[in-house]
């Protein structure tokens, strides 16, 4: 589908980094080839919650409480709301720079981004100026404009030292390493002696060690959060947004991607190969990247005459059991076909019912699948 992402995300930032949107339609990969999963529905709360759970959280490796997310989520859908369609590359765009994490796809961090972030918010009526509006109502700031407003409160302690302070006229430069703190003490136990003390000339050092600190103390925690984030991918492989645990019964090679609606994942299980077939919600068509994933397992079968391929079907815990059901043998039996019509003979490939077809425990994304292994 083709789609001039970057031009939408500069409907709401202007300057917006064409690095960052690159590498966030590279992130979402083949989610942006349907049009449903390539919007976002902010009025669909499994949707929001999808966002918070797989990109917020995962990708971004926020640890942030679910309602701060939550409220990031809405503040940017608020921020949207005049836009019929609102693209998932957008949004996630806006929601990396609300929490200054535009670096983790490329973008520049630091004062900018989080500038930006603000400004998206005010625009969105997300800041307000009124001293007693609900506290309830206020955005929590992202870590990195909170480390940066720490800094800058304590850079305002320190051009607030009174006036009569008798320190040298021209502002001590700082040094590239602080000076031992050893003058406080002394300043303590002069008694008020200015000949002995100098007077209060020991508190621009002190303020400006509690800079420095402070400085290094939240730098060293947003880079700590930058390296538990996800990085993006560096080859060229289609990312996904969700990545199966590696408990799960699906998991197979460790580069394998999870795609977010239809699409085929083809790997290989104790030396065999196998596939993946995932579907949109509710849905049993089969996609069109079968007909590339497949080409391992007929080659195998090709080679191994005696060999067979059971194919079985699952489905997410939402909806009705019955009806998931169903839809399980559904999507087992167009998999079955769909096999048929690629030349695999029709004795070869054999409906198999797992013992559980509701797969629970993990993404509903990789819940809804059909599994096709090799037999013998």
């Amino acid at each position: 589908m083709a789609e001039d992402w970057l031009a939408d995300v500069r409907k709401y930032v202007a300057d917006a980094d064409e690095t960052v949107v690159s590498a966030i339609v590279k992130y979402l990969g083949i989610a942006l080839r349907n049009r449903d999963s390539s919007l976002v529905s902010f009025s669909d709360k499994k949707e929001t919650d999808r966002v918070r759970e797989n990109f917020l959280k995962k990708k971004l490796g926020l640890t942030d409480d679910d309602a701060t997310l939550d409220a990031a989520i809405a503040s940017v859908g608020e921020r949207m709301k005049e836009d019929r369609t609102k693209n998932r590359v957008t949004v996630y765009y806006l929601l990396a720079q609300h929490f200054g994490l535009l670096s983790l796809f490329g973008g520049v961090a630091g004062a900018a981004g989080v500038a930006g972030a603000a400004a998206g918010l005010a625009a969105a009526g997300g800041l307000g100026s009124d001293a007693d509006a609900d506290e309830d109502k206020a955005p929590v700031a992202p870590l990195a404009a909170a480390g940066l407003g720490a800094g800058a409160a304590v850079a305002g302690a320190a051009a607030a030292a009174p006036a009569s302070d008798p320190a040298p006229a021209a502002a001590p430069v700082a040094p590239a390493t602080p000076p031992p703190p050893a003058s406080p003490q002394t300043a303590y136990t002069s008694g008020g002696d200015e000949k002995a003390g100098g007077g209060m000339g020991w508190l621009g050092w002190l303020l400006l060690a509690l800079v420095l600190a402070a400085l290094i103390f939240f730098g060293l925690r947003y880079c700590s959060k930058q390296e538990a984030a996800v990085a993006p991918a560096a080859d060229e492989a289609v990312v996904s947004e969700t990545v199966p645990p590696a408990t799960d019964a699906t998991a197979t090679a460790a580069a394998a991607a999870i795609p977010e609606g239809a699409g085929v994942v083809a790997a290989d299980r104790e030396g065999k190969p196998m596939l993946t077939v995932y579907f949109d919600t509710g849905k049993s068509e089969v996609s069109n990247d079968l007909t590339a994933a497949a080409s391992a397992v007929k080659a195998y079968l090709d080679a191994n005459p005696a060999a067979s391929l059971a194919v079985s079907g699952y489905n997410d815990p939402t909806g009705n059991a019955a009806a998931n059901a169903e839809l399980s043998k559904n999507r087992a039996q167009s998999v079955k076909a769909a096999l048929e019509k690629l030349g695999i003979a029709a004795e070869k490939v054999v409906l198999e019912k797992p013992a559980e077809t509701t797969t629970t425990g993990t993404d509903n994304s990789a819940a809804r699948r059909v599994e096709v292994t090799v037999k013998g």
